[in-house]
């Protein structure tokens, strides 16, 4: 025998700057505010240094550009696995997003023992976003170019990403922001289809299914809930970092964003130096012996590879 009902299901989510941290077991937060709409999904590419004089052994990094969302970790994982084990420093330069997959990224990063900058990455010849270009064939990597940190930004909760780093840099010229993460509940009414079977008079479901899925409302608060708070606090201690980042966030009013200075950073130990990406990314990385981990000789007899 078969019978229909529904129920309502109050479901959360909460997002940094309009984008969602999915809450274990509940459902998706509302659209993004047009500030994260106007940033692509974040993409990365491996970056060979195309400064002048560095040549055959340059510093390589990789470019983190755009939203974090839900696939971004997924993809970022991806790519770790064709470097087989090179260990490149990540340029951060983004106006946050999905939460969760913050978090993620995060311990990704740690996981793999990787540096973290914030820094703008000016790519020379191909871009990430033009297919079919060859004009850095021949060169030693498919994307070529430099990295500074003059009007890169790493917002909302792309601080959270950058906390994953084992060496953190923020230079002066770079500007990094937190503001108050919210949390949209969505009431959803869910319909289901039941069998059962009579036995001894008393009905046993044996099977149960839901045919029918309808929003009915949903609301918004602009605090920091309590569940969020421990998350935050608890992937901040597990990254060796003050919590007075949560502190910070807190209270700052979500149509803000507060740049957190350059002393504060190092206090915090959000940052481990006062250092521009030229540290990460410089001829000189690659002077030294040996050499930074993110340095490759590459000559032409590489070519006949």
């Amino acid at each position: 025998m078969a019978k229909g009902f529904s129920r309502l299901l109050l479901q959360a989510a909460t997002h940094a700057v309009g984008v969602c941290l999915f809450i274990a077991g509940l459902g998706p937060a509302s659209a993004a505010q047009p500030s994260m709409q106007d940033s692509p999904p974040m993409r990365f590419v491996v970056v060979r240094s195309s400064e002048p004089g560095c040549e055959p052994v340059c510093a390589e990094w990789i470019s983190a550009e755009g939203t974090i969302t839900a696939k971004t970790p997924g993809q970022l994982k991806s790519l770790l696995k064709t470097l087989g084990g090179r260990k490149l420093p990540i340029m951060l330069l983004s106006p946050g997003g999905d939460v969760d997959a913050a978090l993620a990224l995060g311990r990704l990063i740690r996981q793999n023992n990787l540096d973290t900058a914030v820094g703008v990455t000016e790519f020379q010849g191909c871009l990430p976003d033009v297919k079919d270009c060859h004009v850095n064939d021949g060169r030693g990597a498919h994307f070529l170019g430099s990295a500074h940190a003059s009007g890169a930004m790493c917002n909302s909760a792309c601080p959270l990403v950058l906390a994953g780093g084992v060496h953190r840099l923020v230079g002066e010229a770079a500007f990094l922001g937190v503001h108050q993460i919210t949390t949209t509940f969505t009431k959803t009414q869910l319909t289901y289809r039941t069998k059962y079977r009579v036995v001894n008079g008393k009905k046993r479901i044996t099977e149960k299914k839901i045919v029918g899925r309808k929003n009915v409302g949903n609301y918004t608060t602009y605090e920091m809930n309590k569940t969020v708070e421990r998350k935050l606090a608890a992937y901040l201690n597990e990254m060796g970092i003050d919590q007075s980042i949560i502190e910070i966030m807190k209270t700052t009013p979500v149509s803000e964003i507060r740049r957190i200075a350059l002393p504060d950073l190092i206090q915090s130990n959000l940052v481990t130096r006062p250092d521009g990406v030229q540290v990460l990314t410089s001829n000189a990385v690659c002077e030294t012996v040996p050499a930074a981990a993110n340095c490759r000789l590459f000559t032409v007899a590489d070519l006949e590879k």
